[in-house]
């Protein structure tokens, strides 16, 4: 295999990121020589760069910056933690005591059964009865013939519409 698709092989992984330690010193020597072609050259000004920054100083006092930052960053991080541990703590109790106040409410406000029957006879005579039942039966009957009417003028508009398609239909 050539040196150069030794290279490619290795800029492939580096990229991927399953390069060693190793052979990313490899492709460092390689593509710090100046000789090397103008398709290397974005490569080469990102591994200089990655590379050589351990020669870089760092702008004073930036170590302290940046542990000032983490800090309070974690410290933040722990405020939410604990302020959401405490609201789900009063969710749970303020659910808890709204069912227990529901089944209070539901134990003493609801209706208890009485002795006295549910279904009683409002009429002492059989025939008064019979005529006030059917009185009910005739008051429902015209309620649902009213109910009806506009139900049969649409249903003969709907037969006639019938009627037209297919007649239209067997002229074709």
């Amino acid at each position: 295999m050539t040196k150069e698709k030794t290279i490619e092989q290795l800029l492939s992984a580096f990229y991927e990121g399953h390069t060693t330690p190793e052979e990313e010193l490899i492709l460092y020597h390689y593509l710090s020589d100046d000789a090397v072609g103008e398709p290397y050259h974005a490569d080469r000004i990102l591994v200089k760069a990655l590379y050589d920054s351990d020669r870089m100083p760092l702008p004073e006092g930036m170590t302290d910056r940046l542990d000032s930052a983490l800090t309070k960053h974690i410290q933040q991080t722990d405020k939410r933690r604990l302020y959401s541990k405490t609201k789900t703590l009063y969710i749970r109790l303020m659910s808890a005591a709204a069912i227990v106040l529901l089944c209070v409410g539901v134990f003493f406000f609801t209706d208890r059964p009485s002795k006295s029957p549910l279904i009683a006879d409002t009429f002492t005579n059989p025939k008064d009865a019979a005529v006030a039942a059917e009185q009910a039966l005739l008051l429902v009957s015209s309620k649902l013939n009213q109910g009806l009417a506009p139900y049969e003028k649409f249903k003969k508009t709907i037969i006639k519409t019938d009627e037209i398609i297919k007649e239209n239909l067997n002229i074709n």
